[in-house]
């Protein structure tokens, strides 16, 4: 198949990701795949595929194609009025829930496209607020990095947490909660360490996290870097209120690490409480303080939990995510508008 995939930047986070590692899949299957991106903006992750740089996503710039493969709300009118070929709405994240052009952002889920999203959680998100059922193509861990490290100095006494920027519109991300739930652990373990990554590294100017209390910021430049912080750490932490699925808390099950996260959606589609994670309801620091105390203070909760989260992440894998990706593009060539199994996996 050719496959085009317009695109607004490729910067750091778990969106982008998905998006280059759907492009690699792609091509690693002996497809033909070209990567429309605008001109000056970061891509954060290698491209297997052909990359074509542009001014604007327009209609005029999208390559002929067998499969258009928007993914933003405002790729998706161009990738339609260019005619170039059979447009796949890919769903990493249900913008009418977060954007300003909320309306404008449903209207591209209203236009007869077949959808391809990331798990059960959206998929029951995107059809009770569209109808439309949804093709599923799981995301992954890269086993080959994200790994239990020999001879890391994991330390029992640290905490690990991804700081991402309300000046970006993070406001989700929790990072108030997870602020609070820190000060409680601290009253009762003085000497916890917090380890923050800020992964804005591609934004200048960005500011540090306004933690109050001592923390080390790491602004990790790649995905080793961030294997190497996982690997640092006896917890690793979520706060979100809400995700679509969140690809941080695989990558430090892989890790070896243990995770306590909130209950924010797409989680749900990997987390098994008290056997890879402990689930604390969002917007609720004590509780998060209480099971990252448990976490630190009990080792033989932090063994159930790591050895569970490994075994998570193995089945969560890259080359799966491909072969689900490649078989939902064949079925919509051949004529399904939506799933032939309609069940969720």
């Amino acid at each position: 198949m050719r496959v085009v995939i317009p695109v607004l930047h490729l910067h750091r986070g778990g969106g982008c990701r998905v998006i280059a590692e759907a492009a690699n899949q792609l091509v690693e299957r002996g497809h033909d795949v070209t990567v429309v991106v605008l001109e000056g903006l970061p891509l954060a992750y290698p491209l297997k595929s052909r990359v074509k740089r542009v001014s604007k996503i327009t209609p005029s710039v999208i390559p002929e194609a067998d499969v258009i493969l928007p993914n933003f709300w405002p790729t998706v009118r161009p990738a339609a009025e260019s005619g170039k070929g059979r447009v796949v709405r890919f769903s990493t994240g249900f913008e009418p829930m977060w954007v300003p052009e909320n309306k404008a952002a449903l209207d591209t889920y209203l236009q007869g496209f077949p959808v391809v999203t990331l798990g059960p959680h959206l998929r029951r998100i995107i059809r009770e607020a569209t109808g439309q059922d949804c093709f599923i193509a799981q995301p992954g861990v890269d086993g080959r990095v994200f790994r239990p490290l020999d001879g890391a100095p994991r330390d029992g006494r640290t905490v690990f947490f991804i700081y991402r920027s309300e000046a970006h519109g993070y406001h989700y991300k929790g990072n108030g909660d997870f602020a609070a739930a820190m000060e409680l652990v601290r009253r009762q373990m003085p000497d916890v360490r917090v380890l923050v990554a800020a992964t804005e590294g591609d934004s200048p100017g960005t500011p540090p996290p306004p933690f109050a209390f001592p923390f080390t910021e790491i602004r990790p430049e790649d995905d080793r870097a961030m294997a190497e912080a996982y690997n640092r750490a006896a917890v690793y932490v979520l706060a979100s209120w809400f995700e679509a699925l969140s690809l941080p808390p695989l990558e430090a099950m892989a890790c070896g690490t243990p995770v306590v996260l909130t209950d924010c959606g797409g989680v749900r589609d990997y987390a098994r409480p008290g056997e890879n994670c402990l689930l604390s309801p969002p917007k609720q620091p004590d509780r998060l303080a209480g099971y990252i105390l448990s976490v630190l203070r009990e080792p033989d909760l932090r063994s159930r939990l790591a050895e569970g989260g490994l075994r998570t992440a193995a089945v969560w894998t890259w080359k799966r995510f491909g072969d689900q990706l490649e078989d939902a593009l064949r079925q919509i060539m051949q004529g399904h508008v939506q799933p032939q199994e309609a069940r969720d996996p």
